[in-house]
């Protein structure tokens, strides 16, 4: 048996893979947040998108927005 994922299961035989998966899942997640708070219509409305991540992820969310707005204005 391994951990549900998607649309199957996934075995991770050791701790050492389990944390990669886990952190690939985070960045993607990150990744993803990051875009849908750049799509929102104003400032106010991206910190209140920020302030309901968890405050131990925030900080990561944050420059991952900067990373892609500085991406998107070059």
């Amino acid at each position: 048996m391994g951990d549900p994922v998607g649309m199957g299961e996934v075995y991770l035989p050791t701790r050492d893979s389990k944390e990669a998966y886990a952190s690939a899942c985070n960045e993607e997640i990150t990744i993803s947040a990051a875009r849908y708070a750049m799509e929102l219509r104003t400032v106010e409305e991206r910190r209140d998108f920020i302030a309901t991540w968890p405050e131990s992820r925030r900080n990561a969310l944050k420059a991952k927005i900067k990373t892609l707005w500085e991406k998107r204005n070059d």
